[in-house]
C-alpha cells in the first residue's frame, strides 16, 4: 500500500457539530466530510467522490477556546433583511495534523501538495481557518490484518468499533483518551449525510495501545504498519 502524506497546521480550525444550533461547537479533530472536502479544493472538484483512505494523527494536544462573534445572518439569500447576531464559537487552537491518505488522485494530489498548488483555497472546517497543506512523503508501507487477542499501538485516531479494548501500562499514567461520538462519515450534497462513526483520541497526541475487536463493525477500516506502530485508514 503506499500513502501519501501531507502536514496540516494553523493557528484556527472550526469543525461544527451538527447537532448544535444556538452555539457552534466544534469536534476536536479534521472529520471526515471536512478532509475530503479539503481534498476537492485542492484538486478543483465540486465534490470529492470515488475510494479514499485517511489516517488522522494529532501533532500537537488538543485545546479549544469559547469567543463570541457577531456573524451575519442570510438574509441575502431570502426576501427578509440581513441580522448581526452575536454567537457563541468554540475554536481549536494552533491545530496539527498528519494525513496518511491512500486513494483516487492519489498522484495528483501528492503533485500539487508537493509544489504548493491548489485550486481552491484550503481552510480546516471553515473559511477564516486557513491552512495551507505540507508535503512529507509517498511511503510504500505493508496492509496489515490485526490479530484479536493481540496488542497494537496506533498513532492515528481510531473508530471504536475496531476497539474492543484499551490497554494502559504504567507509563501511561498521563494520557487522556477522549471520545468523539456521531461524525458524519459520507456527503450526499445538498447539506445531506449518510452514516456516522465513532472516534477515540490521545488528547496530547500520543499512541494509543488497543486490543482489536474480533468483528468490527462498519464502516470497514484498513490497517498500515509503520515500524512497531500502526496507523488506521477508513
Amino acid at each position: 500500500m503506499r500513502l501519501l502524506v501531507f502536514d496540516l497546521k494553523g493557528t484556527l480550525a472550526h469543525f461544527r457539530r451538527p447537532d448544535t444550533t444556538a452555539t457552534h461547537a466544534s469536534y476536536p479533530v479534521i472529520t471526515r466530510t471536512a478532509l475530503r472536502g479539503l481534498l476537492g479544493s485542492i484538486l478543483g472538484l465540486a465534490e470529492f467522490s470515488g475510494e479514499s483512505w485517511a489516517g488522522i494523527q494529532l501533532l500537537s494536544p488538543v485545546r479549544t477556546v469559547l469567543q463570541e462573534l457577531s456573524l451575519l445572518g442570510k438574509g441575502f439569500l431570502t426576501s427578509g433583511p440581513a441580522m448581526n447576531r452575536p454567537t457563541s464559537i468554540e475554536l481549536v487552537v494552533n491545530p496539527a495534523y498528519r494525513i496518511y491518505y491512500h486513494g483516487d488522485y492519489q498522484e495528483e494530489l501528492m503533485a500539487r501538495i508537493r509544489e504548493g498548488r491548489s485550486h481552491y483555497h484550503t481552510y480546516l472546517g471553515s473559511a477564516f481557518a486557513l491552512t495551507f497543506p505540507r508535503f512529507v512523503g509517498s511511503w510504500e508501507v505493508p496492509e496489515v490484518e490485526l490479530t484479536p487477542g493481540m496488542t497494537y499501538r496506533c498513532r492515528t485516531v481510531l473508530p471504536t468499533q475496531v476497539v474492543q479494548g484499551l490497554v494502559m501500562s504504567p507509563g501511561d499514567s498521563k494520557l487522556q483518551v477522549g471520545r468523539i461520538g456521531g461524525v458524519h462519515y459520507h456527503y450526499l450534497g445538498g447539506r445531506r449525510f449518510r452514516g456516522a462513526v465513532h472516534l477515540v483520541y490521545e488528547v496530547q497526541g500520543q499512541p494509543i495501545s488497543f486490543v482489536p475487536a474480533a468483528s468490527p463493525a462498519e464502516p470497514k477500516v484498513r490497517f498500515a504498519q509503520l515500524g512497531d506502530e500502526v496507523v488506521c485508514l477508513w
